[in-house]
């Protein structure tokens, strides 16, 4: 059983990187100026691993950055891979079973943390430009509520595969913290 648990994991993990590496490929970007960049639903995968395993959540983040250095280059990969950070803590949460609407709002937050970070790092380097102001609020806000529009598509997604028998997770809306 345990064997079987392993197995299921790593092919969702397969599947979830294969998607985190064709959703930013593919999907059409909204025009926004270099570094920043908005892809619709590109959190998807990363947002789905997280109730799945950490493990699952590792292999996405890495097969997005990937994807995201081929498709826009080191900038947007290295915020793509600051996703880490709020995959875990997103694992973290729903293992712990909190409240979504809590768990959307902070992993939002550290989400947007870092690729602020990431973005001010490259910008002392020369290699993304704006001011504080412009960073902070393009970066941030944008980050945050792309992040808070793909975590709700991330729930229909992930409760039309529960309901379709396609996901093994003990997972309900029932079983999270009020």
């Amino acid at each position: 059983m345990q064997t079987s648990n392993k197995i299921r994991e790593l092919v969702m993990a397969a599947l979830l990187t294969a998607l985190a590496i064709v959703i930013p490929l593919f999907m059409p970007k909204l025009p926004v100026p270099q570094p920043f960049s908005v892809t619709p639903a590109s959190h998807l995968a990363v947002i789905l691993s997280m109730f799945i395993s950490p493990f699952t959540a590792i292999c996405t983040v890495i097969g997005s950055t990937i994807a995201f250095f081929v498709a826009l280059g080191p900038v947007v990969a290295m915020r793509a891979f600051s996703h880490l950070l709020f995959a875990l803590l997103g694992c973290y949460l729903i293992k712990k079973r909190y409240n979504l609407f809590i768990t959307i709002l902070l992993t939002g937050i550290l989400h947007a943390i870092g690729e602020i970070i990431v973005v001010s790092i490259f910008a002392c380097f020369g290699m993304a430009s704006g001011t504080a102001q412009f960073v902070w609020g393009i970066t941030g806000g944008i980050t945050f509520l792309h992040h808070c529009f793909d975590f709700v598509l991330s729930m229909v997604v992930f409760f039309a595969l529960k309901s379709a028998k396609l996901l093994n997770t003990p997972i309900t809306l029932k079983k999270f913290k009020g």
